[in-house]
């Protein structure tokens, strides 16, 4: 097929053109329309000739020109397809919204216009931001403190009156997780409080109900104390938790069980209906508070009566199953029913009660408050909620699934890097070792032979000295020099691994308990030594000589870290590893290890004094004081027992080592 569209083609083309419900048009270099299709007519009430011909701009809502006029600079200049969003004025004046694909013709001097209708969308999406800022304002306006949360507790909105009751400023408030933070900075206190809610919260999202309310203690940020009653309603895979300040009524009730003598003063100040009734469910006294939720005018009116007369109708039956329950258990709590006055209104009510006895006769105490406006609220937020909750629910699966994908890529990704760097970093270390390995090993016996020479040398000079020959001393000297000297030659053939281990099965304790002596001695007296040995500590597979060195090796090092005295403890346990030991600096494989611990109050490592701790001969000692051999011979004996080492430390926080030993068993 060549370059240009057959007869059948351009037919084809131009049956699209016209029949299309999308609005095109073709536009020159200058902006302005050549061809519009019938669609326009249509959607803007333009036919293709009050179109053609026009600024492709002047059919623009006005304040949407500059974005528009940036799309097609980009697809005549650049040659590059764009899209936008903007309003497309009407012949009658209106407007509508159009997402506008601009795509670039070979011409270069012509692009076409595909445009979609996007208005009802535009529409929801203006309606669904209405309905939240409305949800918004009626919380910010409700009596009662609210928050919106997650399932888990976590914070989404507090209302003002939230704000006011436990005086957190809103400032303050993103720096808490959870809502209970707002309530509950005891962390003690607080850990009773989310276990009961919690539990609350599963049953009710279990049952799909609404959250059963209980009284807690909360403290605000000035430290008092306030008791509220705490509740809520599951809506959209969100909490609306409720604080409703109930503390004048809690301290009113506590009053009254402590004085009877200001009872009545007490009774009738609160805001809360106070009912004693017998057993039977007969009124013996009650308050003005109480008279007016059931309806009637005076007291005289609820003396002796039943409390099942003003019982709303269909609700009689459960209110005496309640009397009855509570005079059998001696309490109920948070027990919901509505009242029915005389006019048929109906008042909702919710009771606590507990039994007590006045003059030898069990009575029932009762504490009734008016809930007319926290069932208000939750009918509010629940009727708010109802086209909310799948929107939400929707979306938020969509975006789980996208952040799974995500979690899972960069998780994949990350393992794959850390394992290459690990692997890395342990072929270097080895290769480093092996060098350097090579090198002391070639030297070692060489220069031992040396040492040797000059050490037997010397003996035959000693010998034929007299005692107190001023030569005598200094020939003990060199002596002294040499046997250092061994003692360093035969650290260079451990490194160097020309000493081959003689692995056995060995008791960790053992061997540091045999060592404490002399490490002791080693370490001066401004230091303490500790050891923490397991008792229950299993044998290990390990040539117990290369071990000992090692022990002496980290307890040399801990010493030098601190120059001014200090603790170091030395302790073994058994341990069960997993991949969580891929981290240490000489990884272990998974399996059942000794564990070695050496740690000391000293001045800690920076992470680039850790980079090359292994290092052979690196040293951070003063010349003279130190080989850089040490760590790398303790390096080389783990590596070679197939063991493990693990390092943490910090500048002025000292240093751990941790040991890894295969057990024998």
């Amino acid at each position: 097929m060549g370059d240009r569209l057959t007869t059948e083609e351009l037919s084809l083309c131009e049956y699209f053109f016209h029949t299309t419900a999308e609005l095109f048009s073709v536009v020159d270099k200058e902006g302005r329309v050549l061809k519009a299709n019938p669609a326009w007519t249509a959607a803007t009430g333009f036919t293709p000739a009050e179109i053609e011909g026009r600024a492709s701009l002047d059919l623009v809502h006005p304040e949407d020109r500059p974005r528009a006029q940036e799309a097609e600079r980009k697809v005549l200049q650049d040659a590059a397809a764009s899209s936008h969003e903007s309003r497309c004025l009407c012949k009658d004046g209106t407007s509508k919204w159009i997402l506008w694909r601009l795509i670039p013709c070979p011409q270069k001097d012509i692009y076409i216009a595909s445009g979609s209708d996007i208005t009802a969308r535009k529409l929801t999406e203006q309606a669904l931001l209405e309905s939240e800022t409305t949800l918004r304002k009626i919380l910010d306006q409700a009596p009662m403190a609210m928050a919106i949360v997650e399932l888990d507790g976590t914070i989404v909105y507090i209302n003002q009156q939230a704000v006011k009751t436990f005086g957190y400023p809103h400032s303050e408030i993103p720096n808490m997780d959870r809502w209970w933070q707002l309530a509950y900075p005891d962390p003690k206190y607080r850990q009773e409080v989310v276990a009961r809610w919690m539990g609350k919260v599963h049953k009710a999202f279990a049952e799909k109900t609404a959250i059963e309310g209980g009284e807690y203690r909360a403290t605000c940020k000035d430290g008092s104390v306030k008791i509220c009653f705490i509740f809520g309603v599951i809506a959209a895979n969100k909490v609306f938790v409720m604080f409703d300040d109930i503390t004048e009524r809690a301290n009113a009730e506590r009053a009254l069980r402590e004085s009877e003598s200001r009872y009545r003063g007490l009774v009738e100040a609160t805001r809360t209906g106070y009912v004693i009734i017998n057993k039977e469910g007969r009124v013996m006294d009650a308050n003005t508070e109480y008279v007016r939720l059931t309806g009637r005018k005076d007291l005289k009116e609820v003396i002796g009566r039943t409390v099942l007369e003003w019982t709303a109708p269909h609700e009689k039956e459960r209110n005496a199953e309640a009397v009855a329950r509570c005079a059998r258990d001696g309490y109920i709590c948070n027990f919901e029913v509505e009242y029915a006055a005389p006019s048929g209104k109906f008042t909702p009510v919710e009771i606590n009660a507990n039994v007590v006895t006045r003059a030898g006769v069990p009575q029932i105490l009762t504490l009734c408050r008016d809930i007319s406006a926290r069932r208000h609220t939750e009918a509010q937020v629940l009727n708010l909620n109802q086209n909310l909750e799948q929107r939400v629910k929707e979306r938020t699966a969509e975006l789980t699934r996208a952040n799974e994908e995500l979690t899972a890529q960069i998780s994949q990704r990350l393992k794959a890097e850390q394992a290459k760097d690990k692997l890395q970093e342990q072929l270097l270390q080895s290769q480093k070792l092996e060098a350097v390995g090579r090198l002391a090993g070639g030297i070692a016996h060489d220069f031992n032979n040396i040492l040797v020479s000059i050490s037997g040398y010397a003996e035959i000079l000693s010998d034929t000295m007299p005692e107190g020959a001023p030569a005598k001393a200094d020939l003990a000297e060199i002596l002294l020099e040499t046997e250092r000297g061994a003692a360093l030659t035969r650290q260079l053939l451990t490194f160097s691994a020309r000493q081959e281990p003689k692995p056995e099965v060995v008791s960790l304790n053992a061997i540091a308990a045999g060592s404490e002596k002399m490490l002791k001695r080693l370490i001066g007296s401004n230091m303490h030594l500790e050891t923490r040995l397991d008792e229950g500590l299993l044998p290990v597979r390990a040539d117990p000589t290369q071990i000992a060195q090692v022990i002496v090796n980290l307890v040399i090092n801990a010493r030098d870290a601190m120059p001014d005295g200090g603790r170091i403890t030395l302790a073994t346990r058994n341990a069960d590893l997993g991949t969580e030991a891929a981290g240490c600096r000489l990884a272990p494989p998974p399996g059942a290890y000794g564990e070695l611990t050496v740690t000391d109050s000293g001045t800690g490592m920076t992470p680039e004094t850790m980079e090359h701790l292994f290092e052979p001969f690196f040293t951070t000692k003063k010349p003279g004081q130190g080989t850089g051999l040490g760590l790398s011979t303790v390096y080389g004996i783990v590596n070679r027992a197939g063991g493990g080492i693990c390092v943490e430390s910090s500048p002025g926080r000292g240093t751990t080592f941790k040991i890894y030993l295969p057990r024998a068993v």
